[in-house]
């Protein structure tokens, strides 16, 4: 539970959170403990549990906040008016490929075993599907999209993927960030016009995917 806090406590909030989704997202969540976070940071155990109850309570947090950050860029990137929907697309799966090739699968697996989390995700996953088709049916109307796909389908195709990879753990054969990048390579370029690829090919995507090896 977060609680009230200082200008001083909402600082080192903000420090907490950094070092302890760094940690997680290196180690997985459950190698780190809560006195693993308090030690890296010099800071009590006593200090850090009167900001977060817990370690679930922290990595919800921790999740809440970087999804928040995320939320922000690419809100930032549509009312740019410079950017068409290929070019925020395109910035959404460059930020989560790059995490994904950083990011120990076990975070990804484990995250789903704490019920605040699954709630959570739950939730963001409803909000994200119906905002999803309103951002392809954008890149419809800016003929980058082609009209003739069903995107509801295609939403539970990506749904069912990712499913499958993370019960199958294929990420154990195949790094994580080269499973996304051939499927959505895939899926992209399946979606687009001809005008929607000259535009992914102006953008130099899978040039810049491929250096994340």
């Amino acid at each position: 539970m977060n609680k009230p806090t200082n200008p001083y406590r909402q600082d080192l909030r903000k420090k907490i959170l950094a070092t302890a989704m760094a940690a997680f997202r290196e180690k997985g969540v459950k190698a780190v403990k809560m006195d693993d976070i308090a030690s890296q940071l010099s800071i009590s155990k006593r200090t850090l549990y009167e900001l977060y109850d817990n370690k679930e309570d922290l990595l919800y947090a921790c999740v809440l906040d970087h999804d928040q950050t995320f939320e922000k860029r690419l809100k930032a990137m549509m009312e740019d008016g410079e950017n068409t929907v290929i070019d925020v697309l395109i910035c959404f799966m460059r930020m989560h490929i790059e995490e994904s090739s950083k990011t120990n699968p076990a975070f990804f697996t484990e995250v789903a075993k704490y019920p605040k989390l699954i709630a959570y995700i739950d939730e963001r996953k409803a909000k994200s599907r119906s905002r999803s088709i309103g951002f392809m049916m954008k890149g419809v109307e800016e003929g980058f999209f082609r009209s003739d796909v069903n995107y509801n389908v295609t939403n539970l195709m990506a749904d069912v993927f990712i499913n499958y990879v993370m019960k199958h753990e294929l990420y154990k054969q195949i790094p994580l960030h080269e499973i996304f990048r051939n499927v959505i390579m895939v899926m992209l370029r399946g979606f687009c016009t001809e005008k929607g690829l000259q535009r992914i090919d102006q953008l130099n995507l899978w040039s810049e995917i491929g250096q994340q090896e």
